[in-house]
């Protein structure tokens, strides 16, 4: 994960950011705070990428990082601008854009050191990506085991059951995962487990030899997919595998590109004392063969009230997961294809309703507070896009560059909001397009050389006074 700010990096600023001074750009002068501010978090000794903590070792670089400054690779801001306005935008605006043009014009002049000075703080500006992100709450996903990904698959999808410990109801109000080895991690999402479901969630992980069980569908086992095993596991527990889907829920989510992650102000997703998490790894060891996941840990922001309780909607067509067995989503050798799926929103209110404890009929509002893409590394472009119920378009996110290394929730400075009696009718469309380089057929599914197509919103609800007053409803899980 990306780490704070060194000291080091951090120069004299004094007008860094504003318009150069007459006689040009320099590099000590006008370049290195610039770097400082949009790229000190990956580019440093503990960060992801090469660091720019040596200010001579990355003036050596100053061609190819003017190059990629320019051409908007870096730093890396996926969506496209004049859409929204995003907390946390770390993409250049044209007056940056400018001097990094000037000086790379005039030669790349480097300047006169100047002196370090400590940092006014580590986070993005606004930022919901917060480098200073922090935690409450801190669990350690294998419980001090490590885990070697299945050697024989591409793709090791696993699923660990990691206790909710906290003794009162709760509010989920930021989280961060930090995966134990990237050489290996390909994405995190937690499901959360309502209380009553818990022991059969246990039972269900216990039966699989080593750390955890395969999931690739979800937080239920995949074994559970199998005739004899569903109906060995229902013979016990009548209409189980039913039951394990109701009592889970998506909680939050991780990939590559993101980092802590702080929900809007006011906002938190709901926990009942006795749940657990499901966390599943999605692993791909054939990039790193033989190495294991050593510590993975996932880190929350906790809340005991919040005005208005959220969810995160995923969104996406299931056949498309299965799509070599049913044709759904096709992309084919050295071609392109597009899919959507849309999704309206007066269709959520029982999703809603079951995951923040408010009754369908005392929701007055309802926030959408961000969109995010996913794909896998076929990926060419995608957006997404709110329809309401007079069929006027917006553009949440427009991806026209995907770039699977960097992804994240793309959180709006004003949500759209949108009364009860607008929501049937209103729709947000998610729209990706693929392009195939290779001279096979690419099928939609959970592998990393398979395609997905998603986007996940963060939703919350503003109640009628008497449907909640802060805290999550007693006498039930969020999941039930």
């Amino acid at each position: 994960m990306r780490a704070a700010v060194p000291s080091t990096l951090l120069v004299l600023a004094l007008g860094a950011l504003a318009p150069a001074a007459a006689g040009g750009q320099e590099y000590y002068r006008d370049i290195r705070p610039l770097l400082a501010e949009r790229c000190a978090g990956c580019h440093s000794d503990a960060g992801v990428a090469f660091s720019m903590e040596d200010a001579e070792a990355t003036f050596r670089r100053r061609r190819a990082i003017a190059e990629a400054m320019l051409d908007r690779k870096m730093p890396p801001w996926l969506a496209e601008p004049g859409h929204q306005r995003y907390v946390g935008d770390l993409s250049l605006d044209d007056e940056q854009l400018a001097t990094v043009t000037r000086w790379a014009e005039s030669g790349y002049p480097k300047g006169e050191p100047r002196e370090a000075v400590a940092a006014n703080g580590d986070r993005i500006s606004g930022g919901a990506y917060d480098r200073g992100f922090t935690t409450d709450l801190s669990l350690d996903v294998l419980a001090g085991r490590p885990y070697l990904p299945d050697q024989e698959r591409p793709d090791d999808y696993r699923c660990f059951v990691v206790d909710w410990p906290a003794e009162r109801p709760a509010y989920v109000t930021g989280f961060r995962a930090v995966p134990g080895n990237l050489r290996v991690a390909h994405h995190v999402v937690v499901h959360a487990v309502d209380a009553d479901m818990v022991d059969r969630y246990r039972e269900l992980d216990e039966a699989e030899d080593g750390p955890g069980y395969q999931c690739f569908g979800g937080a239920v086992p995949d074994r559970l997919g199998e005739r004899a095993e569903r109906d060995a596991y229902e013979a016990r527990h009548p209409d189980g595998v039913a039951e394990l889907s109701r009592g889970s829920f998506w909680l939050a989510h991780w990939a590559p590109g993101m980092d802590g992650h702080t929900f809007p102000e006011g906002t938190g997703i709901p926990l009942e004392p006795g749940a657990a998490l499901v966390v599943q790894m999605h692993y791909y060891s054939r990039h790193a063969p033989g190495e294991a996941d050593q510590a993975s840990r996932v880190d929350f922001q906790v809340a005991e009230h919040v005005e208005r309780p959220a969810f995160h909607l995923p969104q996406t067509r299931e056949a498309w997961l299965e799509s070599d067995e049913n044709g759904s989503m096709v992309v084919p050798p050295l071609g392109r294809a597009t899919y959507e799926v849309s999704e309206n929103l007066g269709d959520l209110l029982p999703y809603l309703a079951r995951v923040t404890g408010v009754d369908e009929e005392r929701v007055e509002r309802v926030e959408v507070h961000s969109a995010n893409l996913h794909m896998h590394g076929f990926g060419h472009s995608g957006v997404i896009t709110l329809t309401d119920t007079d069929g006027r378009k917006q553009t949440l996110l427009s991806v026209p560059s995907w770039n699977l290394a960097w992804q994240r929730d793309f959180t709006f400075a004003e949500p759209k909001v949108f009364g009860a009696d607008e929501l049937d009718g209103t729709y947000i469309t998610v729209e990706c397009t693929f392009e195939n380089t290779t001279d096979r057929v690419v099928y939609g599914g959970y592998g990393s050389d398979e395609e997905m197509c998603f986007n996940f919103s963060y939703i919350a609800v503003q109640a009628s006074p008497d449907a909640t007053d802060g805290s999550p409803p007693r006498g039930r899980g969020p999941g039930s």
